[in-house]
């Protein structure tokens, strides 16, 4: 395994993993309710992590978990499985995109893109 195919799946795997997973649980324990706005708080009771930040176009905490941790879980299998294919940096780009407006966190996504900017980099051979 090349450094480039392994530092894009890793960081591809902790955007799955540490955004649409783990922000996915939050949003869900707060149930059948609507967010306030477009920006709201995946754990609002942590007090230490500010709530973990994340962003929903889907006016529903519950719909915006259960989104977030599929997106969590294509995300963590593209990064893992299939980044080399052509296409499989510009693919994992938009996937965590998608995970970015259905509740998926901020920064996890972010590092998500930034894997599949790697990712474009991979040598076909």
């Amino acid at each position: 395994m090349n450094k480039t195919r392994f530092t894009a799946s890793l960081l591809g795997i902790f955007a799955g993993i540490g955004g649409g997973i783990f922000h996915g649980f939050g949003e869900i324990l707060q149930g059948n309710a609507a967010p306030n706005g477009i920006y709201i708080q995946a754990y609002p009771t942590m007090q230490a992590t500010a709530g973990e930040p994340a962003m929903t176009i889907v006016p529903n905490f519950l719909v915006t978990g259960i989104l977030a941790i599929i997106m969590g879980i294509i995300v963590t299998i593209w990064a893992a499985l299939f980044i080399e294919r052509k296409n499989g940096g510009i693919i994992l780009i938009l996937l965590s995109i998608l995970m970015l407006l259905f509740g998926g966190g901020i920064i996890p996504p972010l590092i998500g893109i930034i894997g599949g900017v790697i990712g474009t980099r991979i040598k076909m051979e």
